[in-house]
């Protein structure tokens, strides 16, 4: 993604007329919606996996320790020690990969470049300036949002 971006702004800054800029811009403002959607959304997934996950095998190893209690001879003993290790793992996955956090983080970044796109299509708050200079403005707020976000995920990948 970041050589995308660097050669995304790169034409940014060679492109010659206004609507090519806002053109180069626009487009990798979808680049940038579309890496924040899709991290949020792997991230989600993998989140509601460990949560459900986990409450599906804590749930199964109370059953299976009843039906052990229950029929002592003919419940295979093995399955608890199995079942009741898948629910341990999965409930230290759920803690330690912070996919919660990124999911919550990716898309929070992705509604900001979305706030922005609008504001600058619509030419409102820091854009309503000639056009020259709200394409400066706009490109400036694409990186910055784009490494706020970058920073966000850094922070809470590096806090687990």
């Amino acid at each position: 993604m970041a050589n995308k971006l660097s050669s995304e702004l790169l034409k940014l800054s060679v492109t010659r007329s206004k609507e090519e800029k806002v053109d180069v811009a626009n487009a990798l403002l979808e680049q940038l919606i579309d890496h924040f959607q899709t991290k949020a959304d792997r991230s989600k997934r993998l989140y509601q996996w460990y949560k459900y996950g986990s409450i599906v095998l804590a749930a199964l190893t109370t059953i299976i320790s009843s039906l052990q209690a229950i029929y002592p001879t003919s419940f295979p003993q093995w399955i608890l020690p199995i079942v009741s290790a898948g629910a341990t793992v999965t409930v230290a996955l759920l803690g330690a990969s912070g996919a919660q956090k990124i999911w919550i983080n990716s898309r929070t970044t992705q509604q900001h470049l979305q706030t922005e796109s609008f504001s600058f299509n619509q030419q409102t708050g820091i854009y309503s300036v000639p056009k020259e200079e709200a394409i400066n403005r706009f490109s400036e707020q694409l990186v910055r949002l784009w490494n706020d976000g970058h920073s966000r995920w850094e922070q809470h990948v590096g806090d687990d």
